[in-house]
């Protein structure tokens, strides 16, 4: 598969430079070209009509620094469409990752075909969907989702009468069909289209404006985009933590009123949000902005109360959840995700902390063995790190100088069974609403989204703990993230990745290339030292921290 070449950087000086000089404002004028007409009796067009054609930029990608090197799959498609007469065009958050130097989640391509003369043009393409059906093609070894002009124009029949009366005469059919398709879109940053086969960019909402300033706003005002879909809620804050983007007053406002809306999306629908918020590297900036939106008590309650409990007084506690979940995005990444298992065995990790905490010792030999996948390797490294480097308050207790290789594995078994009936909180309402006894007082919607076959595969990665693990001997091969494995929810994979993020977060990370345990080498990771607010294990009183708290933040 052919690589995506972007320049580093170059979107951002080569649009600050264009901005700069006025380059974008046209009515999609080419270089030689007319400028645009600044009268109704020179272009045809009413007054108000200048003010949307004003909007519209259309720019050559190479000025922004995207070259023509995508994915074969994409591009491939894309020319098959355009030789049978077909227009195409790679559309929405793909388009904005190119733009940002960011490998694409996924392509998405939106095509003048309609969906049975899409499926006749390949061989492998399934049509999906009831509201809004859409293609799956199997094409080079990828899915890509393709969808049609006629579909959205179709199924939004009240919304194109509302566009068709504001539409600029004397542009032309391409324009009108693109400008219509990109209102329909849920952010600006999300409704740009390029055409790779002549390199153009086109942008009829300020989208690059938007980007460059990192602002994230609605083509709609934001209380009448979330009525439409709430969804779009948590789409918003995905787009915000994993960019860093801000929201417009407009789209706060909108959050704080339709949070509440979220309880009627189906299961299924938020889990699939979550995974994505959760899954591709974002997964503390996106709690962080869960919680601080009050988002995060009606999805995790449990989670977000333990949150408000630990910003609350001196602000000196220690913040486990935050940390296990930083150290988790330094392992997977958009063109590198995980299962959903890495994150909900998190979860239940951590619950069963909180619920029964352990002394650092056994926290530390816990994540160890599933690291190595092997009892007598886990044990070894983990006597070799001696106490760990950083506790939390309140799931770990006090450290001490010696526990018997008995004591630590029954421990690490009743940690591991812990763990399991963690996970029963997040697939049952009555266990959470139970389990949120511990929090008096704070709200619970009794909302669960996690399936019981993501929560039963999960479960299976901690019963090699729960039973003789005194005898688990499995090992591992290699000390890489085989992240094809890791996102296809691997058993021994998850296992690894878990245990990786368990030890960086208790301060003994060690390289991705260890010798063999025997001969084990530790050294503390800076970046698992400099993240939450830590205690030394020799001092209780000792603050290792150098990141914000999480009360400045929320």
């Amino acid at each position: 598969m052919a690589a995506i070449s972007v320049k580093r950087n170059s979107f951002l000086s080569n649009f600050k430079a264009l901005l700069s000089s006025q380059c974008l404002y046209h009515n999609f004028a080419e270089a030689g070209n007319k400028p645009r007409p600044s009268s109704k009796k020179d272009s045809g067009f009413e007054l108000g009509e200048i003010n949307i054609i004003s909007k519209w930029q259309k720019m050559d990608s190479r000025s922004l620094g995207i070259t023509q090197k995508l994915p074969s799959s994409p591009y491939t498609l894309i020319k098959i469409l355009r030789s049978r007469g077909f227009e195409a065009y790679l559309v929405g958050g793909c388009v904005r990752d190119l733009l940002l130097n960011r490998t694409p989640k996924d392509f998405d391509i939106i095509t003048t075909a309609d969906l049975n003369q899409i499926k006749k043009q390949f061989h492998r393409c399934v049509i999906v969907g009831r509201r809004f059906p859409i293609c799956m093609v199997h094409i080079k070894g990828s899915v890509i989702e393709v969808s049609s002009f006629k579909t959205l124009a179709k199924h939004s029949e009240n919304k194109e009468k509302f566009l068709v009366a504001q539409m600029p005469r004397g542009c032309d059919k391409l324009d009108l069909n693109l400008w219509k398709n990109s209102m329909h879109r849920d952010f600006t940053v999300n409704s740009l289209f390029f055409d790779p086969i002549i390199h153009k960019i086109y942008d009829y909402n300020n989208g690059m404006k938007d980007l460059l300033e990192r602002k994230l706003r609605t083509l709609v005002p934001a209380h009448e985009s979330f009525t439409e879909d709430c969804a779009r809620i948590l789409r918003g804050l995905r787009l915000a933590a994993r960019l860093g983007l801000s929201f417009s007053k407009d789209i706060e406002s909108a959050i704080h009123k339709h949070a509440s809306s979220i309880l009627t999306l189906s299961p299924p629908r938020i889990m699939m949000e979550m995974n994505y918020m959760l899954s591709f590297g974002a997964a503390e900036p996106s709690l962080r902005l869960l919680h601080r939106y009050r988002i995060l008590e009606i999805l995790l309650p449990f989670q977000a109360a333990y949150i408000s409990r630990q910003t609350t007084g001196s602000g000196q506690h220690t913040m486990m959840l935050t940390k296990l979940f930083s150290d988790m995005d330094k392992i997977v990444s958009c063109d590198k995700p995980s299962a959903c298992c890495l994150w909900i065995g998190l979860l239940a990790f951590h619950q069963a902390l909180l619920n029964t905490p352990q002394h650092p010792f056994v926290v530390l030999t816990f994540g160890s063995v599933l690291y190595h996948e092997s009892w007598e390797d886990g044990l070894k490294f983990a006597r070799k790190c001696g106490q760990p480097l950083v506790s939390f308050d309140p799931e770990t207790l006090d450290p001490y100088t010696f526990i018997s290789d008995d004591e630590v594995a029954k421990k690490v078994k009743e940690l591991a069974r812990q763990v399991i009936n963690s996970i029963d909180t997040l697939v049952d309402a009555d266990t959470l609403h139970n389990t949120m006894s511990k929090f008096p007082g704070s709200s619970c919607s009794g909302l669960v989204f996690i399936s019981k076959n993501a929560a039963h595969g999960t479960a299976q990665l901690f019963h090699v703990l729960s039973h003789k693990v005194d005898t688990y001997s499995k090992g591992r091969s290699s000390f890489e993230i085989n992240h094809q494995l890791l996102v296809k929810g691997d058993a021994s994979e998850a296992r690894f990745a878990l245990g990786k993020i368990i030890l960086n977060t208790v301060g003994c990370g060690i390289d991705d290339h260890p010798a063999p345990p025997e001969n084990i080498h530790v050294t503390a990771s800076d970046a698992s030292l400099q993240k939450p607010n830590v205690k030394s294990s020799s001092s209780k009183k000792q603050n290792a921290s150098t990141e914000k708290p999480i009360k400045e933040i929320a």
